[in-house]
């Protein structure tokens, strides 16, 4: 029964990804906060068998919350839950949900001004998802490459066109054969802004034109699903 339940919960979690995804925040975080709720009633305490499936789920639905938080500018309600996920995300002893959340709460961490800090947690995920071979590890890392690409855009950290440029380039290495179009088209995107502040303005219109077709092909996908 309660592993049921924790399926059914990691579904709903998907379901409100997709509200998060088409821009309705505040939907999505309402179906999280939701999900929550029911998942800590589960008793299911440290020693049960589910409790480090609990911890993986608890560890997804915070990472959620605090995405849609952070979009929302709500900075200091996302740092407390991101240290919750932080911790749920040891206890599931899953590898990819560590990974994953070192990435978020270092993200948290540079958005709520500690640099060196978010730098430090984001660099432990690489290593993490390089180990394995599956799907998630090499989605991991594509988008590992991504957020090193947006933040160097962005401003927020130092560095060259050209290392954007760079790091675009690794990550469309992994996301394209595993035919991650949400995250090809965000690694052109990116690769677009760096070739435009460069003055590479064809390779910046092809880019263009390359995450249009792939924002296409993302859309195609999620119809079909």
């Amino acid at each position: 029964m309660e592993a049921q339940t924790l399926k059914q919960c990691e579904e709903r979690i998907e379901k409100a990804l997709l509200l998060e995804q088409s821009g309705q925040l505040n939907e999505a975080l309402t179906v999280y906060r939701e999900v929550e709720v029911v998942i800590e009633a589960l008793n299911i305490t440290p020693g049960d068998l589910l409790y480090a499936e609990k911890q993986r789920v608890v560890a997804y639905c915070l990472m959620r919350q605090v995405n849609v938080l952070r979009q929302l500018g709500q900075v200091k309600e996302a740092s407390a839950l991101s240290e919750r996920e932080l911790s749920a995300a040891r206890a599931s002893q899953d590898e990819i949900t560590l990974a994953r959340s070192l990435m978020s709460h270092g993200t948290t961490c540079i958005v709520n001004g500690e640099m060196e800090k978010g730098l430090k947690f984001i660099e432990k995920a690489r290593p993490l998802f390089e180990k394995g071979a599956s799907y998630d590890h090499k989605q991991g890392l594509g988008w590992y490459w991504i957020l090193k690409a947006d933040l160097v855009n962005a401003g927020i950290v130092a560095g060259r066109p050209s290392e954007v440029v760079d790091a675009c380039g690794k990550a469309l290495e992994v996301l394209e054969p595993i035919k991650n179009w949400p995250g090809v088209a965000r690694a052109y995107a990116a690769r677009a802004q760096a070739y435009e502040s460069m003055g590479e303005h064809e390779k910046a219109a092809a880019d263009r034109k390359a995450q249009s077709e792939y924002e296409r092909m993302k859309k195609e996908s999620k119809n079909e699903k």
